[in-house]
């Protein structure tokens, strides 16, 4: 058996084949064997036009079936050429391929319909002006000359094959346009209509200038045109023609638009160069050309108004955020610039106020990216539902959302933040059957009637306003002042330095003594702290260039700076004090987690020093793994089993919780500095911190660090807590490494 390439090719060889024999065969004996031969290779041919699309089981039917109705019209037009009945001039045989033609164009219409998504009535009109232009091109340059003559009848028959073609032609074309090389099959329809389009263009002047039959090679050409259809209803890609969606590439709608100007402009010029031969030609050349005129004007109209739409469309998906409908990033802009521009005599100021949802990540992470947008989307509805007034609401981006406004000053607009505030006291629904109450932090600032500053200064302004909301906590309100500005120009300057001082090795290290035994009288080791002195900046807080460096990459750099001289110090400490085993705390930021050899780093800067293997303890913050798919997981196993140990820092700020703590690779908790400072004034806090200590003593997490201790009340109260370990300025302060020379009897925890 032959394979189905070379089946196939067998097949298409044997049909060119019988082509070229029947076609021949016509030629040489158009009235006796030839024409039977040449009907039978039609008639096979035909049957297979119609079968094919069947056989492939192509959807829709009502649309194949109109294509099958062409092709048994074309057979019994093949079948009824001997039979000499006729209708008027007419023969039954010219009936039923005219039918044929019908159909085919039923066929085409009701194809792009399918496979386009818009702009079918331009399609019409477009092959409309076509076929208007090509009867006026007959008609002035063949018909009317005749027009007074006994030729006309068969004349008129001979031209209606060339004006359906055209219009054949073009439907055809805007689907090759539309589908490219997507189905092939639309190449070879495409190119067998152009064939035929030629063929009856030469048989209707034959047909007018010589009595019918006197042209049989012209006639048996049209046999190419049945094997045309052949190839293209055969080929595997034409079940793919209506389950193909594409639109028009700007190449080929060039291409289109020169073609239907010729065949539009071209006639027009004829019907206008050509004599006239009485009032019968005028009347039709002008009929004609108001035609082509009312579908080129009915066309043109509706390419404006859908030119008029889409420029619409750009210039909103331009300026609109497309999820929440509000303004973008870049339309703010310009609405600020024009509202802190324009002068009032109310509400002289101008009030800029910056949102960001605080833990929206969580609704992401709980419910899914829909369930975020949903939220977004109320978000939206209710600014605008309780913000009537507000000049400008855009979504500046993620959760953000910039709100800009007139006010009288500063006290008018932190109002106006309330009233944004209060928008989410009601909690949100997010999905079915559940709710999630949002909590904003929220920016502000106002630029007075004189305009001094910018439209990107206001934004930065009420941005660093935000920021600091965020960190004073959940839903807070910050306005930006003088404090906050002497703030940010301080981080700016310091942003500028920051990378030079890490590369000159320009901060100081300094170690805080942790402190355990009986009354907390025992040095048990230090926590690293790292410290800046800048001769332009002066001291310059860790508060201030640890986000700073995280921001800028540099956390990596200043972090294994700060480890390897923690290490260094705490062994020169163990050495000159006897001891081997004090510990050695250093901070961990989350971009050093992420690094995948951290955990080498770590070791070898460790056993470089010298240290034992659990000297040196890591802190993480509590907030950094909360997510229980966080990279940096792995990191901690990979450091506990090189003997490092992990501890979470800042334990009780809100983020972690008792899944939290039964997850993580953990071997210390140090508690935040806010559970231990409200001990002797808040009834409630020993109980507090007595669950805490205990909870996380069942978790077999061995060691507790109290941090912030201030006052020997605190320290004796975590005493009787049963707390091993404290931390705080009663203690100490953090001191130069030479400075801790003098302390005695050191011990190791636990």
């Amino acid at each position: 058996m032959l394979p189905a390439t070379a089946a196939t090719r067998l097949l298409a060889v044997l049909a060119l084949l019988g082509a070229c024999t029947s076609a021949v065969a016509f030629m040489l004996d158009p009235k006796g064997t030839g024409a039977t031969v040449y009907a039978l290779v039609a008639a096979v041919f035909v049957v297979t036009i119609v079968a094919a699309p069947l056989a492939r089981r192509v959807r829709p039917l009502r649309i194949w079936l109109v294509q099958t109705l062409a092709g048994l019209a074309l057979l019994f037009s093949l079948f009824s050429q001997a039979v000499p009945l006729r209708i008027g001039p007419l023969r039954y045989s010219d009936i039923t391929y005219f039918l044929g033609y019908v159909f085919l164009l039923i066929w085409l219409v009701l194809l792009n319909q399918r496979i386009a998504s818009g702009g079918h009535g331009r399609r019409l009109l477009d092959g409309a002006a076509a076929t208007i232009g090509v009867t006026l091109a007959l008609w002035s340059a063949v018909l009317a000359p005749m027009a007074d003559g006994a030729a006309l009848p068969p004349a008129l028959v001979w031209s209606v094959y060339p004006t359906m073609d055209v219009l054949l032609v073009s439907l055809c074309l805007h689907l090759w346009l539309r589908m490219g090389r997507q189905v092939p099959a639309v190449s070879w329809l495409l190119a067998t209509l152009v064939l035929l389009l030629c063929l009856d263009l030469v048989n209707s002047i034959t047909g007018i200038l010589a009595p019918p039959g006197e042209w049989p090679q012209v006639m048996g050409l049209y046999q190419f045109f049945f094997l045309g259809l052949v190839m293209a209803t055969t080929h595997p890609s034409l079940i793919r023609l209506t389950q193909v969606r594409a639109a028009t590439s700007e190449g080929g709608r060039s291409g289109l638009r020169g073609a239907l100007t010729l065949l539009t402009t071209v006639p027009v010029v004829l019907a206008v160069a050509l004599p006239k031969t009485g009032d019968t030609d005028v009347i039709v050349r002008t009929v004609l050309v108001s035609l082509m005129l009312a579908a080129t004007f009915t066309r043109l109209s509706i390419s404006l108004r859908a030119l008029a739409r889409t420029e619409a469309d750009s210039r909103l998906r331009a300026t609109q955020d497309p999820l929440t409908g509000l303004l973008n990033r870049a339309a703010l802009r310009d609405a600020l610039t024009d509202l802190t521009g324009e002068p009032r005599d109310e509400a002289p100021s101008t009030a800029v106020i910056f949102l960001d949802f605080d833990n929206f990540k969580h609704v992401n992470d709980t419910w899914g990216h829909d369930a975020g947008d949903t939220l977004l989307r109320t978000v939206a509805r209710r600014l605008v539902g309780r913000l009537e007034g507000a000049q400008v609401i855009a979504r500046y981006g993620g959760d953000e959302f910039v709100i800009a406004a007139p006010v009288e000053d500063l006290a008018d607009a932190l109002l106006l933040a309330e009233r944004l505030r209060r928008c989410f006291d009601e909690p949100v629904a997010v999905v079915t059957d559940r709710v999630h109450t949002v909590t904003p932090s929220i920016g502000v600032t106002v630029t007075g009637p004189l305009r001094s500053r910018s439209t990107d200064e206001l934004m930065t302004e009420a941005d660093a306003a935000m920021y600091e909301a965020k960190q004073q906590g959940r839903g807070r309100i910050v306005a930006f002042d003088a404090e906050l500005a002497d703030r940010h120009r301080l981080q700016a300057r310091v942003g500028d330095r920051l990378a030079e001082a890490i590369t000159a090795d320009a901060f100081d290290l300094r170690l805080q003594p942790v402190m355990g035994g009986p009354g907390y009288g025992t040095v048990v080791g230090w926590e690293a702290l790292a410290r800046w002195h800048d001769p332009e900046l002066g001291d310059v807080p860790p508060s201030v260039f640890v986000p700073l460096a995280e921001q800028f990459g540099l956390i990596g750099a200043l972090g294994e700076s700060m480890l390897r001289r923690a290490c260094e110090e705490r062994a020169r400490l163990g050495g000159a004090l006897g001891q081997s085993d004090l510990a050695i705390f250093v901070n961990v930021s989350p971009d050093q987690l992420l690094q995948p050899n951290f955990a080498q780093v770590v070791q070898a800067t460790r056993d470089a020093a010298g240290l034992p293997r659990d000297s040196l303890w890591v802190e993480i913050t509590e907030s950094l793994i909360v997510d229980e798919g966080h990279a940096g997981l792995a990191t901690l196993d990979s450091l506990r089993a090189v003997g490092v140990r992990v501890c979470i820092d800042d334990f009780g700020t809100g983020y972690a919780s008792l899944s939290t703590l039964l997850r993580l690779p953990v071997d210390c908790v140090k508690l935040d500095r806010s559970l231990v400072a409200p001990l002797g004034v808040d009834p409630a806090t020993p109980g507090r911190l007595r669950a805490v200590i205990d909870m996380v003593h069942s978790l077999d997490i061995p060691h507790v660090i109290a941090e912030g201790v201030e006052t020997q009340a605190q320290a004796q109260a975590l005493l009787d807590l049963g707390c091993p370990m404290a931390q705080g300025w009663w203690f100490g302060r953090p001191s130069a490494p030479e400075d801790l020379l003098t302390a005695t009897s050191p011990r190791a925890p636990g």
